[in-house]
């Protein structure tokens, strides 16, 4: 019998450095991975290129959010800029519509690569927001967390 699954939405995601709150971000982008093509051409062969898989590479991660929680991050970039590099693990998990885990991606050995800080304008009373942008060593789904609804969706 087919399980129906509710999509989980985009916005009911939390981001986890090590368990503790850091900053709320109302924005996480760039997860993402590829796996590079290498051509081979043999010779004798002119109707095709042989395509074998290369490298993994992944995209950097952007988090954005509110300037409230700033100082961690903002620290964290500093630091880097004076070629004091720490690397950190954190967990982009996402909830289910009653608050429950639904998938958790774990992020290998992030460190920040670029900050960018709020724009102002004087006659906009919107919410002064600044981005962290992440470079990393891969991104892992971490099965152990996976919700029912998710793992039943994933045994197909």
């Amino acid at each position: 019998m087919p399980v129906y699954n509710e999509e989980l939405t985009s916005s009911r995601f939390y981001v986890d450095f090590d368990s503790q709150l850091v900053a709320v971000f109302k924005e996480c982008s760039g997860l993402s991975g590829e796996i590079e093509i290498e051509t081979f051409k043999e010779g004798g062969v002119n109707d095709h290129e042989h395509k074998l898989p290369g490298r993994i590479k992944y995209g950097n991660l952007t988090l954005r959010g509110g300037v409230a929680n700033a100082v961690p991050l903002w620290d964290w970039f500093s630091e880097a800029t004076t070629g004091q590099i720490t690397r950190r693990n954190f967990s982009i998990i996402v909830y289910e519509q009653d608050c429950s885990e639904a998938i958790r991606w774990d992020v290998k050995e992030a460190y920040p690569v670029r900050w960018q800080g709020p724009d102002f304008k004087a006659e906009d009373n919107s919410v002064a927001v600044q981005s962290l942008e992440l470079a990393h060593n891969g991104i892992k789904l971490n099965k152990q967390n996976l919700s029912p609804s998710v793992r039943s969706t994933s045994a197909r």
